[in-house]
């Protein structure tokens, strides 16, 4: 048969065949199958408004919790639970009532807003929905241990037990019950306490009390600073230009690369550093930029000029340097252009000046372990079979450049490990030997060391690609510039250096930070002084209760008896809260039940921050979650709506489905009524 909205009829309907029945009942059978379909749609949209209802109301209570942590948990200025004989309201719908009961004790029912129960008997707590009745075997959660239970507002109900009457038998799951025989009842700062609840003449319950915050009992973990001196450098760059004629090179080429080179080491330095360096510029009346030029035209000149320049206010370190090289870039054409007129540029040399400065470094409050690492020594070589081409010294200097760099990813530098490391480079540097060996009719044999420093800032790779390329570049400009070599035929290069020995600081994990800790610590000293045992969750109402991040009707047990085998149950549960439990609930901040994860990950897909990893928030990651539960609020609403107009639809279609079928079969009636009558 053909479907409704997408939906088949569920209904056990045969395919009709006219010929097998009268006119008038194969007519009343279709009307009366599509009727059945029609039902099956609109139970379906009721379902899922309902639902989509139920869905919205989990949010809700989400939002709430949400809520809670942004804006503070509940500090009570003034008592506002109520005792009534042997009634106890609390807030949000809850109560307690106590009964006597047949063995001169106390049975007693824990209420919610809703008319789910928590009944207390016979040495267990009992789980019952609204309206409904159940099997105490089947879902009784046993008393047999201290229990905390922990409501959905926060509210934390100690139950106190006395001895079993018969030790607990794990042989045939025999005896451990126990006697509730006292109720700590707290919610942030207000508490009370019910005394000898297994005595019905002696029971006494306490009137609530409200008791002043008391500060974070956890320190926090803190920092401290340490005074960095920086020793005074240059950033240096070096290029070679390879006999360039055109003047451009200096101002466009060349004062590009400086700036490019030094921008991302500049900006990357903490605050607290590019002040210290501003300061220290200021303090010194300005700073200085070398430039250096290489010429050859016919005969060798070297051109030298040095500039000075002061800082502007509220300029920051970068945008200084930035102007103090576009400026002197021009002064330093300028002055060349002025004195050489025609040139050949084979390299340019550039150093900005930095002062010594100091400044300071946060660095944890805990304790401090130092370790060292050796040095390693790093060589390459390589033949060339009598290459002609100079760009054979970038080729090797690259290769050689990425076995540094690999041995640098085999000594696995840790953070605290990139930081001595940096800081021995950034005090004595590093050293880079090449050899160059070149026949082109005299056998010449040139060899040169290079020494460069980090700088502050700078990244370990960052460094020692610097330090490779401009190598490089002066091994070529010292061939063919300086020692007039002009045509090459390189047979092999080698270079060596040594990864420097250097000293890193260890620094034990700082104390873990109290969540939420500006706030104030309302716990109530009855929660305090009295351990909760095993702690189960409302995950619904009085009738769902979590207990390590299952159902209680779900806990199962691996038989002591037999460890290939599960028991569950009631006995499965009795195995559960056999052994005595010391675990503690002080959260101030709200949290998660497993359900509620449920609901937001499998059902809604709904990612939210949970660094515990266990659904314990923080106030932070609750605001960012509030966000999302708003908008999937927002939409299942929006969802229920069109729900609502597909249901008046179907129920629409579904009164016209039964009036069609009434008219036809009054029609017919009527066509065979005047049929007979004609006949007569």
């Amino acid at each position: 048969m053909n479907n409704v909205n997408g939906v088949t009829t569920t209904n056990d309907v045969k395919t009709l065949n006219p010929a097998d029945m009268s006119q008038q009942d194969f007519i009343a059978a279709v009307y009366l199958e599509r009727g059945e379909m029609l039902d099956s749609e609109v139970r379906r949209i009721i379902g899922e408004i309902d639902k989509s209802n139920q869905y919205v109301d989990a949010i809700n209570g989400l939002i709430g919790k949400a809520n809670v942590a942004e804006y503070g948990s509940t500090h009570y200025e003034s008592t506002t639970w109520q005792v009534n004989g042997k009634n106890v309201v609390l807030d949000n719908g809850y109560g307690l009532s106590f009964q006597p009961d047949d063995n001169g004790g106390n049975s007693f029912t824990l209420l919610d807003g809703d008319g789910n129960q928590l009944i207390y008997q016979n040495q267990t707590l009992i789980p019952v929905p609204a309206g409904t009745t159940v099997d105490a075997l089947e879902v009784g959660i046993p008393v047999m241990n201290d229990m905390t239970y922990i409501l959905d507002d926060g509210t934390e109900i100690t139950f106190k037990t006395g001895a079993p009457d018969t030790a607990f038998n794990s042989s045939d799951f025999s005896g451990g019950l126990a006697d509730i025989t006292s109720i700590i009842i707290t919610r942030d700062n207000q508490g009370m306490e019910i005394s000898d609840v297994n005595d019905a003449a002696a029971m006494a319950i306490g009137a609530p009390t409200i008791e002043a915050p008391t500060d974070p009992v956890a320190s926090q973990p803190t920092t401290t600073t340490q005074t960095v001196n920086v020793a005074a450098g240059e950033l240096s760059t070096f290029g070679e230009y390879n006999g360039s004629e055109n003047y451009d090179t200096i101002d466009n080429t060349h004062a590009s690369k400086v700036l490019s080179t030094w921008e991302g080491v500049i900006k990357d330095k903490s605050p607290a550093e590019q002040a210290a360096i501003m300061a220290q510029i200021k303090a010194n009346g300005g700073m200085s930029i070398d430039w250096g030029l290489g010429d050859s035209d016919g005969s060798d000149d070297y051109y030298g000029k040095t500039f000075s320049y002061q800082p502007y206010a509220n300029e920051t370190l970068y945008q200084f340097i930035e102007r103090s090289v576009n400026r002197s870039k021009l002064d330093f054409r300028n002055y060349v252009k002025g004195t050489e007129g025609d040139i050949e540029i084979h390299y340019v040399t550039t150093d900005i000046n930095i002062p010594a400065y100091s400044y300071q470094e946060v660095i944890p409050a805990t304790t401090k372990t130092t370790k060292s690492v050796a040095s390693q020594n790093v060589s390459e070589s390589r033949n060339f079979q009598g290459s002609e081409d100079y760009g054979s010294i970038k080729i090797f200097s690259d290769d050689y450049l990425a076995r540094v760099k690999s041995e640098l990813a085999g000594m696995n530098l840790s953070d605290e490990k990139r930081k001595g490391l940096a800081r021995e480079l950034q005090t004595n540097g590093y050293t880079v030997s090449w050899t160059l060996d070149d026949i082109d009719g005299v056998n010449n044999t040139y060899s040169q060391s290079y020494n460069y420093k980090m700088v502050s800032g700078e990244s370990i790779d960052d460094f020692f690609e610097r330090a490779m390329e401009q190598s490089a570049a002066r091994m070529k400009a010292h061939i063919n510039y300086s020692q007039n070599e002009g045509d090459i035929e390189i047979v092999s290069m080698s270079a060596s250096s040594t990864l420097p020995g250097f000293s890193y600081d260890e620094y034990a994990a700082p104390p873990q930070a109290v969540q939420n800790a500006a706030r104030p610590n309302n716990r109530h000293s009855l929660d305090i002084n009295n351990h909760d045992g095993h702690i189960l969750y409302e995950a619904g109402g009085m009738h769902q209760w979590e207990y390590d991040g299952r159902g209680t009707q779900a806990i199962s047990k691996t038989d002591p008896n037999d460890s290939d085998s599960q028991v569950s149950g009631f006995f499965g549960r009795k195995l559960a809260f056999s052994q005595a439990s010391s675990d503690e609930f002080d959260g101030t901040t709200p949290f998660m039940t497993e359900k509620e994860k449920e609901l937001l990950s499998n059902v809604l897909r709904i990612t939210y921050p949970d660094a515990s990893g266990n659904g314990k928030l923080t106030p932070e990651e609750w605001v960012t979650l509030k966000k999302s539960l708003i908008n999937a609020r927002d939409n299942l609403n929006g969802s229920s709506q069109l729900q609502t107009v597909q249901l008046q639809r179907a129920m629409q279609t579904y009164n016209q489905n039964y009036e069609a079928m009434s008219n036809a079969q009054q029609k017919i009636y009527s066509l065979l009524r005047d049929i007979i009558s004609n006949v007569k």
